[in-house]
């Protein structure tokens, strides 16, 4: 699932629509007035008062093309060029009024409330782990973030939301921030453990481990050196 810095540099792809009549698909009649990201959505405006919301999820994808040339089951026309969605389903066109996703504080837009963080992230008792890829409560964290910032920190990963200070989730948060806005100027993410099970960990050597955790499962990768249970 695409972490928050590939939408805001999708995002940004796609500034070349802006001002652009929508010739065929989604929106078509409306004059796109914006393109921007909100967490992992992508929101298209038009100005008509109506908006297209995409969430790409595990597999999909956005590419450009020439005018007149994109082929797909959601294509948006423009003499500017295609853009062209597949991969997903989660692509509904709405009121504008009506588009805001149910998301918690964007980590990459607007003005960051930390106040509001905290308060979404004690609602439900859960793992750390689990609580960094719920957008309802942070915006904009993928599974890439979350295992490097839990590994930055020292946090146990499974750690229980309850037994965190204040302090911690805000630092989570201050880190994960950092690396989204990395993401953004290189358009690549550090990866210290995600993906390096079997490995090394880079601080202490023990060899990282991974498991599934989660609802809907995710991998978790961890240092069960430097990330070890407290008390």
């Amino acid at each position: 699932m695409p972490e928050g810095h590939s939408l805001e540099l999708l995002a940004r792809r796609l500034e070349p629509i802006v001002g652009c009549q929508v010739t065929a698909g989604p929106l078509c009649g409306s004059r796109v007035t914006a393109v921007e990201a909100r967490g992992k959505h992508l929101l298209v405006h038009g100005d008509r008062g109506r908006s297209l919301t995409v969430h790409l999820g595990m597999n999909g994808r956005v590419r450009l093309t020439e005018p007149g040339r994109g082929w797909g089951p959601a294509v948006l026309r423009t003499p500017a060029c295609d853009v062209v969605i597949t991969g997903t389903r989660r692509i509904a066109e709405r009121p504008t009024r009506r588009v805001a996703p149910a998301l918690g504080p964007d980590l990459l837009h607007g003005r960051f409330s930390a106040v509001e963080y905290l308060r979404r992230a004690r609602m439900l008792e859960r793992p750390l782990c689990e609580l960094l890829l719920d957008q309802r409560a942070l915006a904009g964290i993928g599974n890439i973030v979350r295992c490097e910032v839990l590994w930055e920190a020292g946090q146990d990963p499974f750690q229980a939301v309850s037994g965190t200070s204040d302090r911690t989730l805000l630092e989570l948060a201050v880190r994960a921030r950092r690396h989204l806005r990395r993401g953004v100027r290189s358009g690549r993410l550090d990866s210290h453990v995600h993906h390096r099970a079997g490995r090394p960990c880079p601080r202490c050597r023990r060899p990282i481990e991974s498991r599934m955790q989660g609802e809907q499962p995710r991998m978790v990768y961890w240092c069960p050196g430097c990330q070890a249970p407290t008390g």
